[in-house]
């Protein structure tokens, strides 16, 4: 992968690793007996980035990464507090200052670390003001207990609002060729230079891989549909850093190798229509700043064009979870 992107003063490629389906039942339970080795052989890969949360397995994950990643050179670990997972399928938000400040504390300790490197507000509870949620994780910045801060499942107004108290330097979102109701999200992050990292890249069994503009595009650049859906996102933005999940080393290692495929300009049209061409590629790499004193600047990208709407984004036709019906966990 020849495109870097910098997040949290760590150069990386721009394709991550999300860990919920290295969990026995989707972001439920313990830790799958090949956790310890999907998360080696990302590493070795080149990915960089690893996302996880206090709910992936109600913290099965994370001890996961410790296990097998501490101390973590050369990695940027994000992970989550802010929903609570107490059953399968089920998902509840709580962004009550109390709970986020002693799930980090747990993220601490299950990850091994004495500062986090990205934390993310999982989601907005509509019972707590968002400004109030954000304000617990500045203060938890200013104790030194995480580095950088992210927020996730939100519209433009939750960014102006989280961007008004903190340095944003990701939002995590639904995102993939087929759902596209986030663009302005994403248009926002790109004039920022804010990371986006979509959710759901591959689907989450909304994406045909039947789908002929996929198969045509896969078969022209020798690759499958699914990897072709991970290009597309990487040509739609240069902030756009997709973190797939995956239980599998095979689909892992399909996953990497979709950020080696360049898109031409006739593939991104058919993919994204004309959007995405004047944010091609131009050579280095963009940047989101982690907060620490002189350790990375950030760097303003131009514009797609079009206005962003301030409304929360539609509520996906999936469930929060990464999940991939085309090989139950990709």
């Amino acid at each position: 992968m020849t495109e870097m992107f910098t997040l949290c003063g760590t150069p990386m490629s721009r394709i991550g690793f999300g860990t919920l389906y290295i969990t026995v039942d989707r972001g439920f339970g313990a830790a799958k007996k090949n956790a310890i080795a999907l998360l080696r052989e990302a590493a070795s890969l080149g990915v960089r980035l690893f996302d996880t949360a206090d709910s992936y397995g109600n913290g099965s994950a994370e001890s996961a990464l410790r296990d097998a990643l501490h101390p973590y050179a050369g990695l940027v670990i994000a992970t989550k507090g802010g929903y609570r997972h107490e059953r399968p399928g089920s998902w509840v938000s709580d962004g009550r200052p109390a709970h986020l400040r002693a799930a980090c504390e747990a993220s601490l300790k299950r990850l091994g670390v004495e500062r986090i490197d990205l934390y993310q507000l999982h989601c907005a509870d509509p019972r707590v003001p968002y400004a109030d949620s954000i304000g617990t994780l500045a203060d938890l910045r200013r104790e030194g207990k995480i580095a950088a801060i992210g927020i996730s499942n939100v519209g433009v107004g939750e960014l102006e609002t989280a961007r008004r108290a903190v340095e944003v330097v990701s939002v995590q979102n639904p995102f993939n060729v087929r759902y596209k109701s986030g663009a302005g999200v994403l248009e926002a992050c790109a004039a920022a230079g804010i990371a986006f990292l979509p959710w759901m890249p591959l689907g989450d069994g909304s994406i045909a891989w039947t789908d002929r503009t996929l198969v045509r595009i896969a078969k022209k650049h020798a690759a499958t549909a699914a990897q072709i859906a991970l290009a597309a996102l990487l040509a739609r933005s240069p902030v756009m850093l997709p973190i797939p999940g995956t239980g599998s080393i095979e689909h892992l290692r399909e996953n990497v190798a979709a950020g080696r495929i360049s898109l031409d300009d006739d593939d991104r049209r058919a993919l994204w229509g004309g959007v995405g061409l004047r944010a091609r590629w131009r050579g280095g790499s963009a940047s989101a700043t982690c907060g620490r004193p002189g350790c990375c600047r950030s760097r303003a990208l131009p514009r797609a064009g079009g206005s962003a709407a301030r409304s929360r984004p539609r509520t996906p036709p999936a469930t929060p979870w990464r999940w991939d019906r085309r090989n139950r966990g990709r």
